[in-house]
C-alpha cells in the first residue's frame, strides 16, 4: 500500500515532536537530580521489561550445611625412590640422582599404541640413551643398572612431530586472529565448591590475573555429557545420532559435529583428555570412537595405567602423583607447541566425582601449572578456561537444598589475553554483563564458534536457545528460553507479597536494624531512621520443581526423574522497597531469609539507595563517606 506523502510528513513532525519531549524529559530529570542517576534508573527498572527475569539465589561459601562435608587435605607425596627417567621438552633424560646411585644403567623403549578405544599394543622395544627425543606421547620404559636393579613405568609426554608441527599458520582474520583455546575441566564442581577447596588457584586465577568468572552458569540436563554435548555440539544428546551401548542402531562418535572438528579444520591443535577409561563421559553409557578424535588424545594411556597400577597405587606413577601427570601433559602440549594455535578440552573426573574434598590436593598444583603457563607467555595467544560440569551428585550433598542449587550451577570462568582485551573491549564488555544473568552450556558452544567466525556484538534474540557471551544476553531471558527443564532450572521462582507477610515484616526490620548499625557510631550527628513507607515486596524463592527434585535414572533423566513431595523450602528471599524517615530516603534492599533456623543475613553490597541524597549526609563527609548514603544529618531536622 502506498502511504500518501502528506500522512507521512505527519508522522516524521509527530516522531521528532516525541524525541523533543523526551530529550527535554532526560535533561529536567538531570537538572533536578545532578549527576544522581538512581531516579532515572528506578523509573527505568520499575518496566517489567527491563527488570532481569532469572535471579539465581545467593549461595554462601561458608554455608553450614555445606561445610559438614568439607575437608581440607594436603597435597599428595609420592614415596620411594625418585623415576630414574623423565621428559623434559619431548627429550627423554636420565636423572641425576639415578645416575649418582646407581652408577650406570640402561633403558629400552616401548611406544604405545591405540587400537581402537578399547585396546591398545606395545610397539618394539628399542634401547635408549638420555638425551633421546621420544616420538610418541605414550610409552613404557624399562631399565637395568649393572648391580641388577629395575626400574619399569610409563610416561606421558607431547612428542614433537612434523605432522603436528606444520599446524602453524596465518591469523585467523574471521575469528579472533587464531586465538587458542585451553580448557581444564573438573567433574563435580560447582562454583561454591571451587570457592571453598581451590583458594590458592581462585587467588591467583581470578584476583591476581583478573578472570572472568560466571556466577549464573546453569546446568541443562543431569550429569557430564549433559554438559559437553551441548557445549561440544550445541545439541542435546536426543538431538544426535544414537549411540548408547546396548540400543538398536547405535554407532560410535566419530561423526557427531563436535566443535574440535571445526577448530581442526581451521589449523588448530586439539586435544581430548580424560583420564578414566571407564567413567570417561563418553564411554561411560557412550560406544566411544573408532578413529583417534583429536591430534592429542590420553584414552590409551590411561588404559595402561590402569592395567599397570593397581587400584591402591593409583595416586602416584613412581615418583610423580597422578594429578600432576596429568597437568604435565597439558602443560607440554604448550612447551612443545606454543606458536602453533591450540583448542584443548582435558577433563579430570577422580579428584572430584565422589568426593569433592579430593581436589584440594591439587589446589597448589592447579595454581602452579596457571602461573607456569602465565609467567612462560604460553596465554599470550590463548583464553584459559577453568570449569566445572556440574556440582556434587552424591547423596548426602545432594538432598539438600543448597546441594541441589550448587549441582546446578558449576564454576565456569575465562583468563584472555590482555591484547585481546583491549582490541574486542565490547565484547569482553557484554562477557563482564552477562556473568550475573542467565548462562548454559549452550552458550559455550555459541562462545567458541566465535573463535572461527566471529558473529559481533550488539542484543541477542530472547528466543535463541544459545547465545555468544559476547552478545548481550537480554534480561528477560529465563529457563524455557535457554532450554531448561523447571526441574533443572536454578532461577528463583518470583511472587508479590503483602507487608502483613510476617517474613517479610521480619526481613524489613532487619534491613532497618543493619542500616542503623552502619551509623550508631555517628548517632551524634546522624539520625535514627525508621520506615515512612513500603513500595514494593516481592519474595523469591527456589522452584517447587527443584526443591522436590529427589533423582534422575542413570540415563541422564531421558526416562525417569524422581520428586520427593515432602521437601519443603529451606531459603527465601524479599526483595523489598521502602522510604525511610527522616529524609525520605528511598532503598531498594534483597535480603536472605533462613526459613529453618529463622535467620535473616544482607550485606552492604545488597542494599541501594535508589534517589538522590543530595546535602542529607553533610555531617559525615569528612568523617566515614562509606556511609553517606545511610546518614540524614540530624542538624537538616532544623533547616
Amino acid at each position: 500500500m502506498v502511504v500518501p506523502s502528506g500522512v507521512r510528513l505527519l508522522k516524521c513532525v509527530y516522531l521528532k515532536y516525541l524525541a523533543y519531549i523526551l530529550l527535554i524529559w532526560v535533561l529536567t530529570s538531570l537538572f533536578i537530580f545532578g549527576s544522581d542517576h538512581s531516579f532515572i534508573h528506578k523509573v527505568l527498572k520499575s518496566d517489567v521489561s527491563n527488570r532481569q527475569v532469572c535471579i539465581h539465589p545467593r549461595l554462601q561459601v561458608n554455608d553450614p550445611i555445606m561445610m559438614k562435608h568439607f575437608r581440607k587435605y594436603p597435597p599428595i607425596v609420592c614415596k620411594g625412590e625418585d623415576n630414574w627417567v623423565y621428559v623434559y621438552n619431548g627429550t627423554l633424560l636420565f636423572s641425576q640422582a639415578a645416575l649418582t646411585k646407581h652408577v650406570s644403567f640402561s633403558c629400552t623403549y616401548e611406544p604405545l599404541i591405540r587400537e581402537g578405544d578399547y585396546n591398545y599394543t606395545w610397539g618394539e622395544a628399542i634401547n635408549v640413551t638420555s638425551g633421546f627425543q621420544v616420538p610418541t606421547d605414550f610409552f613404557q620404559i624399562n631399565c637395568t643398572s649393572l648391580a641388577g636393579k629395575r626400574y619399569e613405568g610409563i610416561l606421558a609426554a607431547a612428542a614433537y612431530t612434523p605432522q603436528r608441527a606444520m599446524k602453524e599458520a596465518p591469523p585467523l582474520k574471521e575469528g579472533f586472529e587464531g586465538l587458542g583455546v585451553a580448557i581444564l575441566g573438573f567433574d563435580s564442581m560447582s562454583r561454591m565448591s571451587w570457592l571453598r577447596r581451590l583458594a590458592k588457584t581462585r587467588e591467583y586465577f581470578y584476583h591476581k590475573l583478573g578472570a572472568i568468572e560466571l556466577e549464573g552458569h546453569n546446568i541443562v540436563g543431569d550429569g557430564t555429557t549433559a554438559v559437553l554435548f551441548p557445549m561440544l555440539t550445541g545439541k542435546f544428546e536426543w538431538e544426535l545420532p544414537e549411540a548408547r551401548m546396548n540400543f538398536p542402531n547405535a554407532s560410535q562418535l566419530d561423526d557427531f559435529p563436535f566443535i574440535w572438528h571445526d577448530f581442526r579444520k581451521a589449523g588448530y591443535l586439539t586435544s581430548w583428555s580424560n583420564a578414566n577409561p571407564k567413567s570417561a563421559p563418553f564411554h561411560w553409557r557412550m560406544l566411544g570412537f573408532d578413529q583417534q578424535p583429536t591430534d592429542f588424545y590420553t584414552r590409551p594411556f590411561y588404559q595402561a595405567f590402569e592395567d599397570i597400577y593397581p587400584i591402591r597405587k593409583r595416586n602416584c606413577s613412581g615418583s610423580v602423583s597422578f594429578s600432576r601427570l596429568w597437568l604435565n601433559y597439558f602443560r607440554d602440549i604448550f612447551y612443545m607447541y606454543k606458536r602453533q594455535r591450540k583448542f584443548l578440552f582435558h577433563f579430570l573426573i577422580e579428584m572430584t566425582h565422589d568426593n569433592n574434598n579430593l581436589i584440594t590436593k591439587m589446589d597448589h598444583e592447579i595454581k602452579e601449572l596457571v602461573q607456569t603457563l602465565y609467567e612462560g607467555g604460553y596465554l599470550n595467544n590463548t583464553l584459559l578456561i577453568l570449569m566445572g560440569d556440574h556440582g556434587a551428585r552424591y547423596e548426602n550433598v545432594r538432598f539438600t537444598i543448597p546441594g541441589k542449587l550448587e549441582e546446578r550451577l558449576p564454576y565456569f570462568s575465562f583468563l584472555f589475553p590482555k591484547w585481546f582485551e583491549e582490541k574486542y573491549p565490547e565484547a569482553i564488555q557484554n562477557l563482564r554483563d552477562n556473568t550475573k544473568k542467565l548462562t548454559t552450556p549452550f552458550d559455550i558452544h555459541e562462545t567458541l564458534k566465535d573463535f572461527l567466525k566471529f558473529g559481533g556484538t550488539g542484543e541477542a534474540r530472547v528466543s535463541d536457545r544459545g547465545i555468544s557471551l559476547f552478545k548481550k544476553i537480554p534480561l528477560g531471558r529465563s529457563c524455557q528460553h535457554a532450554g531448561i527443564a523447571p526441574h533443572w532450572c536454578a532461577c528463583l521462582e518470583w511472587k508479590k507479597v503483602p507487608m502483613t507477610d510476617p517474613a517479610a515484616k521480619g526481613a524489613l526490620r532487619f534491613t532497618l536494624k543493619t542500616i542503623n548499625n552502619y551509623t550508631a557510631a555517628y548517632r551524634d550527628v546522624c539520625a535514627l531512621l525508621s520506615v515512612e513507607k513500603v513500595t514494593d515486596a516481592t519474595k523469591m524463592e527456589t522452584r517447587p520443581e527443584v526443591v522436590k527434585f529427589s533423582e534422575a535414572d542413570s540415563l541422564g533423566g531421558f526416562y525417569k526423574v524422581v520428586f520427593n513431595e515432602t521437601n519443603t523450602n529451606d531459603i527465601a528471599m524479599y526483595q523489598l522497597t521502602f522510604y525511610t524517615t527522616p529524609g525520605h530516603g528511598h532503598f531498594e534492599v534483597t535480603v536472605t531469609h533462613d526459613i529453618k533456623h529463622k535467620t535473616y543475613r544482607v550485606s552492604e553490597k545488597e542494599i541501594s539507595r535508589i534517589n538522590k541524597y543530595g546535602n542529607d549526609p553533610t555531617c559525615i563527609l569528612k568523617k566515614n563517606r562509606q556511609i553517606r548514603q545511610y546518614c540524614y544529618c540530624i542538624s537538616n531536622l532544623d533547616s
